[in-house]
């Protein structure tokens, strides 16, 4: 076997190809001092998973930064300002919960658009709930051209707010309106829909059923997907189509009926741009509503520490209400599937 003489290496050689690990050192006095090197560290490689991470954030960053400085930052700074008198135009001076207290206790005007409010939630949401069931009732049938007349019931959900306005206004005319010339037909005398306090918001809410065909497309996607198989056992019982509705149909449809509770509650408390076009604040305030105050206090006064109390006052309003619905649904929402 042949033997190899280390002597044939160069020292040098054999201390580059160690791993150096200490460092020694001479010092002026002798001594001699060792220090120990660190090992150079490894790159930390991203994974895959990282990666796609690191894209998702970046596509989301610009709804987040929409968010924060769209809807976070004023929300805390009206928040800020509803405990101040602000006029848009000074600087914000510190009124503590001056404006809570004259809100509550001395504003009637807060009160009567407060009570406008409450009736167009209550029976406007109402209405437009019971109308996007029939219409989704109706356009389940199988009818021919059925595609068309989906058509012609969501149609109107594309016309602009202000020409639909414009349109019921004329249709609501107490001289030449469409509504009374049909009336006036069977003998009925001139209603003045706009005009009468007691009957201005009652025309607004039955002006929403112009709009029902988007509630109607959720109920009819609803009513689609309920299994076939329960019409059938319940035809071979000899339920009627009357009570087939009432006890398939509409459990089956609550979850629908909940998400549409919801969101009309919140849309009827913003109630305002029709009542702007079409009757203004209304005979005795009667179509005057918290967000037409509310765009009265901020843009026409000029009080928007006042305003922001006014808002904040709403949306605690909005938020027990929800609460409230949200508390009871279990006890009338029904889930396919669920016991």
């Amino acid at each position: 076997m042949k033997q190899f003489d280390l002597t044939e290496f160069d020292d040098a050689e054999l201390i580059e190809e160690k791993t150096p690990i200490e460092n020694e050192s001479l010092n002026s006095d002798g001594s001699m001092t060792i220090e120990k090197v660190k090992k150079p560290k490894k790159k930390r490689r991203i994974t895959r998973r990282q990666r796609e991470g690191l894209i998702a954030y970046a596509f989301a960053s610009l709804w987040l930064v929409g968010l924060f400085a769209f809807t976070l930052f004023p929300l805390l700074l009206s928040f800020f300002f509803s405990f101040t008198d602000y006029n848009l135009v000074d600087a914000p001076t510190w009124a503590g919960l001056s404006n809570y207290i004259y809100l509550l206790t001395q504003d009637t005007m807060f009160w009567k658009s407060l009570g406008n409010t409450m009736f167009q939630v209550v029976f406007g949401t109402i209405f437009s709930i019971v109308m996007g069931i029939l219409v989704a009732c109706i356009l389940n049938k199988p009818i021919k051209g059925m595609g068309i007349w989906r058509t012609i019931f969501y149609l109107p959900n594309v016309v602009s707010s202000v020409a639909m306005a414009l349109l019921w206004t004329w249709m609501f005319n107490k001289n030449y309106g469409l509504i009374n010339e049909f009336l006036g037909l069977f003998g009925i005398p001139e209603i003045d829909w706009l005009g009468d306090e007691n009957l201005v918001k009652i025309s607004l809410i039955l002006m929403g059923a112009w709009g029902s065909g988007v509630s109607a497309l959720f109920f009819l996607g609803a009513m689609k997907n309920i299994p076939k198989h329960l019409y059938e056992a319940a035809d071979i019982a000899g339920v009627n189509k009357t009570r087939q509705f009432y006890t398939i149909t509409l459990p089956l449809i609550t979850p629908t009926i909940f998400f549409l509770l919801v969101t009309s509650i919140i849309g009827n408390f913003q109630y305002f741009m029709m009542a702007y076009i079409m009757v203004g604040r209304g005979t005795n305030y009667s179509a005057y509503y918290l967000a037409y105050y509310l765009y009265d206090k901020t843009f026409s006064d000029r009080q928007l520490g006042y305003a922001s109390a006014i808002s904040r006052i709403m949306f605690i309003i909005v938020i027990i209400i929800v609460g409230i619905v949200v508390k009871t649904s279990k006890k009338w929402v029904y889930y396919l599937g669920e016991e």
